[in-house]
């Protein structure tokens, strides 16, 4: 239940908030993104740009969490060590902490 939950309640918040951070802070295009968030690219221009997924406010602990996650999806991704099985489990990660 508890993965139902986020996904219906967070995951479009998590997800543009990741979004945003990559793309921001870290300068990531928009179709790394889409890759990384198995997304299309209108839908990570929607998350960055606010036209799509912030009507969650998460609390600090997540967001955090979501600062973290970023670190690392950028980390392994220019190390070439980035997976979908990797970003899955942050995910996960980010999900437990709800």
């Amino acid at each position: 239940m508890r993965c139902e939950k986020f996904v219906n309640e967070y995951l479009s918040a998590v997800r543009a908030d990741i979004a945003y951070i990559l793309y921001k802070e870290y300068d990531m295009t928009q179709v790394e993104i889409s890759h990384i968030l198995d997304i299309s690219q209108p839908a990570v221009s929607q998350y960055i740009y606010g036209e799509r997924g912030k009507t969650t406010d998460l609390p600090d602990h997540i967001e955090n969490a979501i600062e973290e996650v970023c670190k690392d999806i950028y980390r392994q991704s220019e190390a070439q060590e980035l997976t979908q099985e990797k970003i899955d489990d942050m995910i996960c990660e980010i999900c437990k902490k709800i």
